[in-house]
């Protein structure tokens, strides 16, 4: 079922076939064309593609430019040289910032248990030392604050800098041929 968007275009509306055997078929005819479209990507691009499945009956199928196993162990690679690469500095310095207070409480601990232990029944004086590095970490967490909305206005802008408009049949893109 077809119907025209705000835009005048056609939006087909898909939903779940609901009868067991026209699952079956409807699978089987999208997926030939699923691999046909990857495989015209794969020799117009020379990009490495793989397109792993299951059916409805939980058989995998896939379609891939060289084999499974290879585009598999070039993403597991891929990912294990980028998996601290996409996290960036304003994150890696709030992980570091959090480390650095559980360092703080264990070690905290540690001096009101041997406090405790040296002079059964006495208050535990403050840690002037301590409360001074929870100022210096307070500032530090107001710095990692002010530089994460900096930087989430930046990764929005990048973004906002990426979309490219649409243009409708009729309405002019700016570029004459």
């Amino acid at each position: 079922m077809a119907r025209r968007t705000s835009r005048g275009r056609q939006k087909i509306e898909m939903k779940y076939v609901e009868s067991k055997e026209a699952r079956y078929v409807t699978f089987s005819k999208r997926k030939a064309s699923l691999f046909r479209k990857a495989d015209e990507f794969s020799t117009v691009t020379g990009a490495d593609v793989g397109v792993l499945l299951f059916s409805p009956s939980g058989k995998p199928c896939s379609y891939t430019s060289t084999s499974v196993e290879k585009i598999t162990e070039k993403f597991r690679e891929w990912k294990q040289q980028n998996a601290d690469e996409g996290k960036s500095s304003v994150f890696q310095a709030f992980d570091d910032l959090c480390k650095d207070i559980q360092d703080e409480n264990e070690k905290a601990k540690s001096r009101e248990l041997r406090y405790k232990v040296m002079y059964p029944g006495a208050e535990i004086p403050a840690d002037k030392e301590r409360l001074e590095k929870f100022m210096e970490m307070k500032l530090r967490l107001e710095n990692i604050n002010e530089a994460t909305k900096n930087h989430i206005r930046a990764e929005r802008l990048k973004f906002d800098l990426n979309v490219v408009p649409e243009y409708e049949v009729g309405e002019s893109s700016g570029t004459h041929h």
